[in-house]
């Protein structure tokens, strides 16, 4: 059959292919919605990787300045060790007289000093191990300093000049003949090299002369005061080193059994104790043993209390100054005249009774200032065992200390 393309057939046939098939327009709408949905997925994937990425950021952010805070945290600690172990320790007071001030390295400067002077004069003792001993001198000179012009003591440069002269400048010997001109010459070699050995200034050490030559003052207006007689006791001595595998009280029963004194002494000292007579303040550790003491009662009168040793008696122990003494009184108390070397033991005792009473005074009145302890005695000790002066030995003309 003819398929002709009738007017009234042509109109639904165009129709008929105008129209898409179902099938047709489908795909077309599925294919739209799937881009869509990817483009959304890929704008949540774009968003996700933005957000992990600034999560990173902040966590190196974070983890940057908590590293920077471990950082700063440590080497807060290092130089808090630091300042705390070199800076702040030197800096820090270690005794004041009436607003004068000694630092601790102050402290440590006169100890290396001390120990320069020592090996220059060919000693062996080590200074470092008593600090607390040589800031209480520091101290004491400088009380008697402040008290000179009230005791009458006046120094002048050119009396400093001269002690150091005679600590350094050579002596001729007898019919020698020497230019004087040579003799300064070489006082003023020596003087510099021992300066230069010591790590010491001129002015610094003309200061430590000054105060030996005050106290060297002092001790001879102490010495003026010794009166001719004074009352006095027979004594002899043994001395054990706190250390000594000897006990005491072993020692003091050997003697009170029968053993004699002197034997006894020379077995454990090397000397037979023999201390000869001994006047009232000489030894003022032995006085209350040897001569009584008075003492103030609970009513404020004054007691004099008898002597605790009888003639004969041996004492306990006596513990002074790292040693233990015991002492014997070979007989009673008599009146005699003093014996020179007697005489300067009493004046120095007095100088050094002078001095404690005026440290303790200062200190009660509170114009005298200590701050010293155990932690700081450790540091003191070990800044001088790093920095010990090492000095070639030169013993000068003179010693440097003071005549006792």
């Amino acid at each position: 059959m003819l398929n002709l393309p009738l007017p009234w057939k042509r109109s639904a046939d165009t129709a008929a292919e105008d129209t898409p098939a179902v099938s047709d327009r489908r795909p077309t709408r599925r294919r739209g919605g799937r881009n869509r949905r990817v483009g959304i997925a890929d704008e949540d994937a774009a968003l996700a990787a933005r957000i992990r990425r600034s999560a990173e950021r902040k966590r190196q952010r974070i983890a940057l300045i908590l590293g920077a805070v471990l950082i700063l945290v440590i080497v807060g600690v290092v130089m808090a060790g630091v300042y705390q172990a070199f800076i702040h320790p030197p800096r820090v007071m270690a005794g004041e007289v009436r607003g004068v001030r000694f630092s601790m390295g102050d402290l440590v400067e006169r100890i290396r000093v001390l120990q320069g002077i020592d090996r220059y004069q060919g000693g062996q003792v080590d200074l470092s191990t008593i600090p607390f001993q040589l800031l209480t001198d520091l101290l004491h000179a400088e009380i008697l300093r402040q008290a000179a012009p009230g005791l009458g003591i006046n120094l002048t440069d050119e009396q400093i000049e001269e002690a150091i002269r005679n600590r350094f400048r050579p002596e001729p010997q007898p019919g020698q003949e020497v230019d004087d001109a040579q003799l300064d010459a070489e006082y003023q070699n020596t003087y510099t090299g021992f300066l230069t050995q010591v790590n010491l200034t001129d002015d610094a050490y003309r200061r430590i002369v000054e105060e030996q030559l005050q106290q060297r003052e002092l001790f001879t207006r102490m010495l003026a005061s010794i009166p001719e007689q004074a009352p006095q006791v027979e004594l002899q001595i043994i001395g054990l080193s706190i250390n000594s595998d000897a006990a005491p009280e072993a020692v003091k029963e050997r003697i009170e059994l029968g053993e004699d004194f002197a034997t006894v002494s020379r077995e454990l000292t090397g000397n037979d104790g023999y201390l000869g007579w001994v006047p009232q303040g000489a030894f003022p550790e032995f006085d209350r043993y040897l001569f009584g003491e008075a003492v103030v009662d609970e009513s404020g009168a004054t007691v004099e209390k008898p002597p605790l040793l009888e003639a004969g008696e041996v004492s306990g122990p006596i513990f002074e100054d790292q040693t233990i003494f015991l002492i014997q009184a070979i007989g009673d108390v008599e009146t005699r005249e003093i014996e020179p070397a007697m005489q300067f033991q009493m004046a120095g005792a007095r100088v050094d009774e002078w001095k404690d009473n005026q440290l303790t005074q200062g200190t009660t009145d509170g114009w005298v200032k200590i701050n010293f302890d155990s932690n700081r005695y450790a540091w003191v000790t070990e800044q001088v065992r790093l920095t010990r002066p090492r000095v070639t030995q030169e013993p000068p003309q003179q010693p440097l200390g003071i005549p006792r």
